[in-house]
């Protein structure tokens, strides 16, 4: 029997009533007034227990029966509020809720931090070539428009480059014999800053920026970024990196539950190149590479640490004292003139690169170099 107070639907008043149970399966609830209400239990509506305050049973005329025998209630409704038990299970146990909070959050950022980055290298190299020329078509009209102009270089210049590119380099990479390499060059300036840059698209078209083209004192240092850039490439780092973006924004719009967001997924590659830095893991391998086919080729790896300082040291004297601290409307600029300046691990990079120029001296065609972490 479950003891409690009775409430007539839309009233505040009570009376005090008895609820009677029969086989499990029906109810009768005497009120003091002389009114009876018999049923089924299954039709009674039972609120969640809520640690021990009074449980509410909603009755099939809408009227309201309290109580505060929760136990009973439980055991008399077993076979209705599995649920419901779960519940106050978990509410009543505080030290499972918090080892389950910790569970989900330390999943959630293992997702983020390692599964998805796994899950879309794993994806990249398992689409066939022909998708990463369908995501690089128009990305360098995208550029154009927007980022670059028109190249200063000589005519001639660029034609030396580009035969010297196709007939010394391009043999080198032996990994994928699909890809077919383009060189592309572009003047990117921000604002009486030019940009020293040289990026691939998924495609194999390599851009080289103007004061790219200048910083190189030698064809050996131009072609240790041109193997670089071609480490991306054939790593599929770009691919990578857009499966990833993709991964990250689906799930942070399903976490927060707005559906419009997907709408801003159509941003195009373009921004994400220049938006956006290879991870610390893609400039490794795209490192590697190229230090490896360095050897091969007879070059000095010590020529990608020459014109990676001379590039650095370009861009801190362009960004020296020019731009204020702390100061928002001065963010954008900022990202783009700190790129090259403030590359990640670029003293790490180049420390490697001595290491490998080492193993040249020594007439090596291999190396062991020792990272530090």
């Amino acid at each position: 029997m479950l003891e409690g107070k009775w409430y007539a639907e839309g009233s505040a008043a009570s009376s005090a009533a008895r609820m009677f149970i029969d086989n499990d399966t029906s109810y009768r609830l005497e009120i003091d007034n002389g009114k009876v209400l018999e049923g089924a239990l299954k039709n009674l509506q039972v609120g969640n227990r809520l640690a021990n305050i009074e449980r509410k049973i909603i009755l099939e005329d809408g009227s309201l029966f309290t109580t505060p025998q929760n136990d009973t209630v439980d055991k008399v409704f077993k076979k209705h509020l599995k649920f419901n038990s779960l519940i106050h299970g978990l509410e009543s146990k505080y030290r499972w809720i918090f080892i389950a909070l910790v569970v989900t959050l330390l999943s959630a950022f293992s997702f983020f931090k390692w599964g998805i980055p796994w899950t879309s290298k794993q994806i990249a190299h398992a689409l066939p070539e022909k998708t990463n020329q369908l995501i690089a078509a128009n990305t360098l009209d995208f550029l154009d428009a927007y980022m670059f102009s028109k190249s200063a270089v000589p005519t001639l210049k660029m034609e030396k480059i580009r035969k010297h590119f196709q007939a010394k380099v391009v043999p080198l990479s032996t990994e994928n014999k699909e890809i077919r390499y383009h060189l592309h060059f572009r003047s990117w300036h921000d604002g009486n800053v030019s940009i020293p840059n040289a990026l691939a698209l998924p495609s194999g078209d390599i851009i080289l920026t103007d004061k790219f083209v200048e910083l190189c004192k030698n064809q050996d240092e131009m072609d240790s970024v041109l193997l670089h850039e071609m480490g991306h490439v054939v790593h599929r780092h770009t691919l990578e990196m857009v499966i990833e973006g993709t991964f990250v924004s689906v799930a942070t719009m399903l976490i927060v539950g707005d559906s419009n967001g997907f709408a801003d997924m159509g941003v195009g590659l373009g921004s994400l190149l220049v938006s956006s830095s290879y991870s610390r893991g893609h400039e490794s391998e795209a490192d590697m590479y190229a230090f490896k086919h360095m050897l091969t080729a007879h070059i000095d790896p010590a020529s990608f640490s020459h014109i990676m300082n001379r590039m650095t040291k370009y861009m801190e004297k362009q960004t020296e004292g020019k731009i204020p601290k702390n100061t928002k409307a001065n963010e954008s600029k900022k990202d783009i003139l700190d790129y090259l300046a403030s590359h990640p691990n670029t003293k790490q990079r180049i420390d490697i690169a001595n290491q490998f120029s080492a193993c040249y001296k020594k007439g090596l065609t291999t190396c062991e170099v020792k990272v530090e972490d």
